[in-house]
């Protein structure tokens, strides 16, 4: 299943009740950043607290994930898809041939929130979120 992500540089709550003003909205679910699990290699400055780590929702019956990027968003990099596996070893074989002649954001790797997730930019510039949900 590939689904779209909209990026966005600490703008992500704004409009998320811009787009509820605007569509029907659904299941949503909202996490942010001061929702993450203490990290003992570091963690993103405390500004971010409030930022949006992850959202999901269902926008006239389409499902979106959207957050805020700690980086922040360059130009043509607002929208990018989140293809979802099965199993980690799918996204790991996955991930490996996307990288080829691109550029890793987020190495493949067990997360929190999956056990297998990475974010890749491929040669021809489309973001890709590669995540299992088993």
């Amino acid at each position: 299943m590939i689904i779209p992500f909209l990026n966005y540089a600490g703008q992500c709550a704004e409009a998320i009740e811009f787009y509820e003003n605007i569509f029907k909205i659904e299941d949503k679910n909202v996490a942010y950043f001061k929702d993450m699990p203490v990290n003992p290699n570091g963690s993103f400055p405390k500004e971010m607290d409030n930022y949006v780590l992850h959202a999901e929702m269902k926008i006239e019956g389409s499902t979106i994930w959207m957050g805020d990027m700690p980086e922040g968003v360059n130009a043509g990099d607002v929208v990018s898809l989140s293809v979802v596996f099965d199993t980690p070893e799918k996204v790991q074989e996955t991930f490996a041939k996307l990288k080829v002649g691109g550029t890793v954001f987020c190495d493949v790797a067990p997360t929190f929130y999956s056990p297998m997730f990475g974010t890749v930019k491929d040669k021809f510039g489309v973001i890709w979120h590669t995540i299992c949900r088993a």
